[in-house]
């Protein structure tokens, strides 16, 4: 949702918001009398509202009644409006300059030093060949190793908690057969020496789906998998989580690169960069793919996944993961059997919101976020993403998984037409 400069702009013309807008998509041209904001470049993130010296831009849903018809104004200057080149797009020798990509506001780029984690030798080497018993150590545990290795090769947690659950698999029916047999009441081929090995096997089977519950459940999201301890493995972790941390300038050699880049923008050389360019895009659902197939449409959207390294992150103490965001998928043009034109269009709209608090609806689900969002660049409430398709459908199905989106849209007729496997979730025709 764009923000819309309205009428106190007029005649003024301060350039103050377009100084500071890290995408450049505030614009106006010869013989108009006020500016303009590019509602398809424009990324929500407020720089320019407080910039503004005659309080002129508005979000669009929260522009005044009477002066709502800039809305129309705003967007009418860009269909015809084209973005003149500028003098600094080509260097000294006349040449054209290396282009960045779309621009990212400072406050998220701006950090001092970008940190990769790697173990020193040897460690890295006992650690990667430990792997099936390190595995059976709690969440938290392999979570931080992991992070210290910083190679899965090294170390996984999802890995070695597989390796280490196969192992149960064989260990925990022996361990009870030699208990059975101290205490003399197991032999070897007996019905109770069998029925020790066989609660052995349902055990290791109970905990290793315990262990990757978030995984077998059809919602499950990979970030959020925990990889849980082994029975043994809980009560060790319980000394080995503190010595782990007390450890870390020992065993971890931290290598520090300095992160050069210009206010507003990013390069996007190197993987420091294109890690923040993607995340950006997320940030707004711009990760998205609209793929045509012979019967139906698949949209998808990617969610925003991490909450950005700035300095709001640390003000106030919020997560290291953006939450779920609530969602509404809807469909225009009702269907209409009687009309037969080829030209028919439908538009899928997806419209996003951080969750709210179910007894509080004006307020986030996670109150720590109610100081950044919508007042800081790397945290807007929602994104609303528009895809317009040449086809007629009766419904839609729509499935939220792993923090992607796909929705499924046939050009005739219903989604049980199409004979596709049901995905999770049913969203019902809206609109």
């Amino acid at each position: 949702m764009a923000y819309i400069i309205c009428e106190p702009c007029v005649d003024v013309k301060d350039t103050a918001c377009v100084d500071v807008c890290p995408v450049d998509c505030i614009h106006t041209s010869e013989g108009e009398n006020q500016l303009y904001i590019d509602p398809g470049v424009c990324i929500d993130c407020a720089a320019c509202e407080p910039a503004c010296p005659v309080t002129a831009i508005f979000m669009e849903s929260e522009v005044p009644s009477e002066w709502e018809s800039y809305i129309e104004v705003n967007s009418k200057f860009f269909v015809t409006f084209v973005k003149p080149e500028s003098d600094d797009d080509t260097d000294e020798t006349g040449q054209s300059k290396k282009k960045k990509e779309q621009g990212i506001p400072e406050e998220f780029v701006q950090l001092p030093d970008a940190v990769r984690s790697s173990l020193r030798s040897p460690y890295g080497l006992i650690v990667m060949l430990g792997q099936p018993l390190l595995g059976a150590f709690s969440a938290g545990f392999k979570s931080r190793l992991e992070e210290m290795a910083g190679n899965p090769r090294i170390f996984s947690a999802a890995i070695s908690t597989g390796i280490n659950s196969l192992i149960n698999l064989i260990l925990y029916p022996l361990v009870l057969f030699f208990i059975g047999m101290q205490q003399g009441t197991v032999g070897l081929f007996t019905p109770s020496g069998n029925l020790m090995i066989f609660l052995g096997i349902v055990i290791g089977i109970i905990e290793g789906m315990i262990r990757f519950k978030s995984e077998l459940t059809s919602t499950g999201d990979v970030e959020d998998a925990r990889y849980g301890a082994s029975i043994y493995g809980w009560f060790a972790s319980l000394v080995a989580t503190p010595l782990l941390i007390g450890l870390r300038s020992t065993l971890v050699k931290d290598d520090v690169g300095l992160r050069k880049t210009m206010p507003g923008a990013v390069e996007t050389e190197g993987a420091i960069y294109s890690d923040d360019i993607k995340e950006r895009y997320r940030r707004y659902g711009m990760v998205n793919n609209v793929s045509e197939l012979a019967d139906y449409y698949r949209i998808e959207i990617e969610f925003p996944r991490w909450v950005p390294d700035s300095s709001a992150k640390n003000t106030y103490d919020l997560p290291d993961r953006m939450p779920h965001y609530d969602y509404e998928v809807s469909i225009s043009s009702p269907y209409a059997p009687e009309d037969t034109s080829p030209n028919l269009e439908s538009v899928v709209t997806v419209q996003t919101q951080l969750p709210r608090d179910p007894k509080k609806p004006m307020e986030f689900a996670d109150p720590r976020f109610e100081k950044v969002v919508g007042r800081t660049s790397s945290f807007p409430d929602g994104f609303r993403n528009i895809f317009p398709i040449p086809c007629q459908p009766e419904d839609f199905y729509a499935k939220y998984q792993n923090r992607m989106l796909e929705i499924i849209v046939p050009k005739t007729g219903t989604y049980d037409d199409l004979s596709i496997e049901s995905p999770v979730h049913y969203a019902k025709l809206k609109g």
